[in-house]
């Protein structure tokens, strides 16, 4: 497991687009701040950012009921059809979403 960064671990931000009403739903959380640094922080530098996802230039494969999620901190920014989305990457997001409120945005 990974020591804890130099500055600290950041934010970390998933942001979930598409369905049927194209909905923009964003999930932001302060890692540092958060009572589950010591279990989020770690796992999350140790995800392999440039490994795994789609360039954030590269097209999405996603129908128009389904979800595309981006996900962003300090060590990086992948990109995930709902189906492609890996277990750990999964985990990670389920986790988010248990943890920080939704906030509504405007697409684009």
């Amino acid at each position: 497991m990974s020591e804890k960064p130099a500055g600290g671990f950041g934010r970390l931000l998933v942001e979930r687009s598409g369905g049927i009403g194209g909905m923009l739903l964003v999930w932001e959380v302060d890692i540092d701040a958060s009572s589950r640094r010591d279990d989020l922080g770690p796992r999350i530098a140790d995800l392999p950012w440039s490994d795994d996802g789609q360039r954030d230039d590269a097209p999405q494969s996603t129908g128009a009921d389904r979800f595309a999620y981006l996900i962003e901190s300090r060590f990086g920014r992948v990109r995930f059809g709902e189906s492609q989305m890996p277990p750990e990457w999964k985990q990670l997001v389920d986790e988010v979403r248990d943890v920080a409120e939704p906030q509504r945005r405007q697409p684009g």
